[in-house]
C-alpha cells in the first residue's frame, strides 16, 4: 500500500500505479474537485459492480461508503483502488466490502479488492460534523 499526504500528491500516485483512466466513486459533494477521471459514479452507496470497460483503476473520494462502493468493481475486474478518505472510517485499509441495493438491503460483497494507494488530506475532514467525526473515528478503531 502506497500512502501519500495532500491532495496535490494524487496525480503522482496515480501515475506511479499506472492508472491513467480511473473510475471516480464519490458523492456529488466532491464533484467540484479537479480530478483526472474517465467515468464517475455518484450514487453512494451503489449496487453497481461492473466498471466501464475503458477504466484502468478506481478512485474513491469520500467516507467508508464511497470507498466500499469502489471495492466491488476492483474485486470484479482486479482494478487497483486509490482512496482519498474524507472521514475516519478506516475502510481504505481493508479489501472487504458489502454491496447494497437502493433500499439498503445487502445483496452481496466479500473481499478481493486491490487496495493500492491512499491519499490523506486532513483539510478534507475539517468540515465534518462532530457526531460524524466521532462515529467514523470509532469505526476506524473497529477496523484495526
Amino acid at each position: 500500500m502506497i500512502v501519500r499526504w495532500g491532495l496535490d500528491a494524487l496525480p503522482e500516485l496515480l501515475d506511479e500505479l499506472g492508472i491513467e483512466r480511473p473510475l471516480l466513486v464519490a458523492s456529488e459533494r466532491w464533484s467540484s474537485l479537479d480530478l483526472p477521471v474517465a467515468a464517475a459514479w455518484q450514487e453512494i452507496p451503489s449496487h453497481r459492480i461492473e466498471a466501464p470497460d475503458d477504466v484502468d483503476g478506481v478512485l474513491a473520494v469520500g467516507g467508508g461508503s464511497a470507498i466500499d462502493t469502489a471495492k466491488a468493481p476492483s474485486a470484479a475486474r482486479g482494478l487497483p483502488v486509490v482512496s482519498v478518505p474524507t472521514t475516519y472510517s478506516g475502510s481504505e485499509w481493508t479489501p472487504s466490502f458489502g454491496v447494497r441495493d437502493p433500499e439498503r438491503k445487502m445483496v452481496g460483497g466479500g473481499g478481493g479488492a486491490r487496495m493500492a494507494g491512499i491519499v490523506y488530506d486532513p483539510k478534507l475532514t475539517l468540515g465534518l460534523p462532530r457526531a460524524e467525526s466521532g462515529g467514523t473515528a470509532m469505526n476506524a478503531l473497529a477496523h484495526t
